[in-house]
């Protein structure tokens, strides 16, 4: 599912920006798991969900970019 997912780790109050997938989210935990914590999980670290919608960031605009081609094509070859 597409949505606002953000990073958040309890233990140092961080929650990160909002991302349009998961694996943004999961990749910034990751990155701030093995800078801050020396690769240890923290307890009640998770992925939130803010049920708020924005634009892709960076990278995001490439995944949107394809998801949209393949229903164009999609939709097109339907009437051919």
């Amino acid at each position: 599912m597409l949505g606002p997912y953000r990073y958040h780790c309890p233990s140092c109050g961080l929650t990160s920006d909002p991302y349009l997938l998961r694996s943004k989210a999961d990749d910034v935990g990751d990155d701030h798991r093995d800078r801050r914590h020396d690769g240890m999980h923290p307890t009640g670290e998770c992925i939130l969900t803010s049920g708020e919608w924005r634009a892709p960031q960076g990278g995001e605009w490439k995944a949107v970019a394809v998801f949209a081609a393949v229903m164009l094509v999609a939709f097109v070859s339907q009437w051919l």
